[in-house]
């Protein structure tokens, strides 16, 4: 049959491709992309295209992506093209930001990403935007091509080459941890600094958010000018120039020039939540108060603008329009607001709750009431726990349903944000919640790589997407999750993981650069950790919430509170907290523990004294 078209094509298409494209988001412009007979990426869309001896399109756009919508607009409108997608291709649209574990596979560089698969899920030519004079003629080469048996018969064999010599498990060589994994990234960060206008890079410059947090972490425990240098100038740039919205409140998402001066509009939740942090926490290092009202602006933001009552979270992204917002206040009034992805994803929601956990008592100084920011934290968290979680484990997005279970990047976001939760309010649920996500994760985990998976292991997953991948990002992550679950519960066997996790990068973090951040981050944590603050006494007493609120408010060095409630008497055991007739709080360092006091700052002054150079 070729590649033509088959007798049982709109059978197979009508009713779902109609119901697909009702899911699907389109430019909010007028465009015919909804006419293209979109499919759902799973096995029966490739079965159907090896049935058919077709190729697969696949499309990977976002709802933010303000280049998606062009090509919405103009070559996924041409009726030429839409005909001959329909009649000659099994057409198959992903959003990244639902999909994030197809994206890792088959993004070719961009949004969006245009890329043509065999029925097997192999990538037989590809692109990122394709200008509506390149579409046809790039369709029809590749159509025409697979067109020939003898040419699939080709692809066959070396497709079946390349699959022999792809490893099937994320491998890499371990080695000891590097101790100077962190000073090697601050080098690689002042490298790439631009001393001019701040940022990091030529254009276009993203905020690199956790680039900035890294340096914070570095900051805290090795106070050094050029690493402020490189925090406060990055993020007084960006809050004084274009890529901050200086009427609502909020960063957009990159810019397009080397200044920051004129940016990409899109403000998308995945960066604000660090963005807000790394202010507050600037704020509080630095004493930039100019920043610490930067964290509360973009808090007014996501609150104004992202929050949904309704679901208790904040929703994705908010689209780019360069005409609304080159208006002044009254000029947005009497114009329509660009749309808001009210769809609320389980890690940007995760990420935004620690921010706002964390920041509030960093900016109680500032005047700001460090419960409500606390407050808005854990409500995130609890609409987490109660809509998001399925059978033990984090799904990635919810429409109304929860969607797509088990990814990493949202099992470690959730019980990072969760312990932050534990040590701003005591409670010890948040420390069980975070426990036992972790537990649940270990299907991600990978004996042989030594390393957690991006996603639950699935041999029906079309293409690469059944292949093992173990994301270093991720993985510093839920090294950093597994290394304060060991100091809050006393298990050892948790920190071994996050060591042996952390070992595996060893061999390829120093190629990464910058990038290689929050590995370092994470390598930090491991090798100089923080301050463990053991806070014994009756949760929710007066004295127990002053003493707890006065250490949150600290920026450096760093500190980890482990409330421990010394009714919980096995628990209390276990940590050798013992028995208080009121609140104490014992100072330890990794396993030693050398000073208890009962004030705030007794308790600061014994860990200035272990932190100086003579000590």
């Amino acid at each position: 049959m070729g590649c033509g078209r088959s007798n049982d094509f709109d059978r197979y298409n009508g009713e779902a491709g109609a119901t697909m494209a009702a899911k699907l988001h389109f430019s909010p412009r007028p465009n015919r992309a909804a006419e293209i007979n979109w499919q759902q990426w799973g096995p029966d869309s490739f079965a159907h295209a090896q049935a058919e001896h077709k190729p697969v399109l696949l499309a990977i756009s976002a709802v933010w992506c303000h280049w998606c919508h062009v090509m919405d607009e103009t070559s996924y409108s041409d009726p030429a093209v839409i005909d001959l997608i329909n009649d000659r291709y099994v057409p198959i649209r992903v959003d990244n930001d639902q999909r994030p574990d197809i994206n890792a596979r088959y993004n070719m560089g961009g949004w969006p990403t245009t890329v043509i698969l065999t029925p097997e899920g192999e990538i037989l030519r590809g692109g990122t935007y394709i200008p509506p004079e390149a579409m046809l003629p790039f369709l029809q080469q590749v159509c025409d091509l697979y067109a020939e048996p003898a040419n699939r018969l080709e692809f066959a064999r070396r497709i079946a080459e390349v699959r022999a010599k792809r490893t099937h498990t994320p491998t890499a060589p371990a080695g000891q941890l590097d101790a100077g994994a962190p000073a090697a990234i601050v080098a690689a960060a002042s490298e790439a600094f631009d001393d001019e206008f701040g940022g990091f890079g030529t254009e276009p410059k993203f905020p690199q958010a956790d680039v900035l947090q890294f340096l914070l972490d570095f900051y805290s425990r090795h106070p050094d000018g050029r690493v402020q240098t490189m925090v406060q100038m990055s993020l007084r740039a960006m809050a004084g120039g274009g890529m901050y919205d200086h009427v609502e409140g909020g960063f957009f998402r990159y810019s397009t020039t080397r200044d920051f001066g004129v940016p990409h509009f899109e403000k998308m939740l995945e960066d604000l939540g660090g963005l807000l942090l790394a202010c507050a926490r600037a704020s509080a290092l630095f004493g930039d108060a100019a920043l610490g009202r930067v964290a509360v602006d973009t808090k007014r933001y996501l609150d104004a603008t992202l929050w949904s009552a309704d679901r208790r979270g904040y929703g994705g992204s908010q689209d780019a329009d360069e005409t609304y917002y080159q208006l002044d206040k009254d000029g947005r009034m009497n114009s329509t607001a660009p749309y808001v992805d009210g769809t609320i994803y389980t890690s940007w929601n995760a990420e935004a709750a620690h921010a706002l956990i964390c920041a509030g008592p960093l900016l109680s100084a500032q005047g700001e009431d460090a419960g409500a920011w606390i407050g808005r934290g854990v409500e995130i968290l609890e609409m987490l726990w109660s809509s998001m979680l399925v059978d033990g484990l984090m799904t990635r997005y919810s429409d109304g349903t929860a969607h797509v279970r088990g990814l990493l990047g949202d099992q470690a976001w959730s019980a990072w944000a969760a312990l932050a939760a534990f040590q701003a309010t005591g409670e010890i649920r948040w420390l069980e919640r975070a426990l036992s996500l972790v537990r649940a994760s270990d299907p991600l985990y990978d004996q042989s790589a030594g390393a957690y998976l991006d996603r639950l292991p699935d041999a029906a997953e079309p293409g690469r997407v059944s292949e093992p991948v173990a994301p270093m990002p991720e993985n510093a992550l839920m090294a950093r999750v597994l290394i304060a679950l060991s100091a809050f519960t006393g298990e050892e066997a948790l920190a071994e993981r996050a060591r042996t996790v952390l070992e595996r990068f060893t061999a390829t973090y120093a190629r990464m650069g910058v990038f290689g951040a929050s590995y370092a981050g994470a390598v930090l944590d491991a090798l100089e950790p923080p301050f463990d603050i053991k806070l014994v006494g009756e949760h929710g007493s007066a004295a127990m919430n002053a003493l707890r609120d006065r250490l949150l408010a600290v920026a450096a060095p760093p500190l980890r509170l482990n409330a421990i409630d010394p009714r919980d008497r096995a628990r209390a055991s276990a940590l050798d907290a013992g028995e208080t007739d009121a609140p104490r709080a014992i100072v330890c360092r990794g396993a030693v523990c050398f000073a208890s006091a009962k004030e705030a700052e007794e308790v600061l002054a014994a860990v200035r004294r272990a932190d100086s150079p003579a000590s």
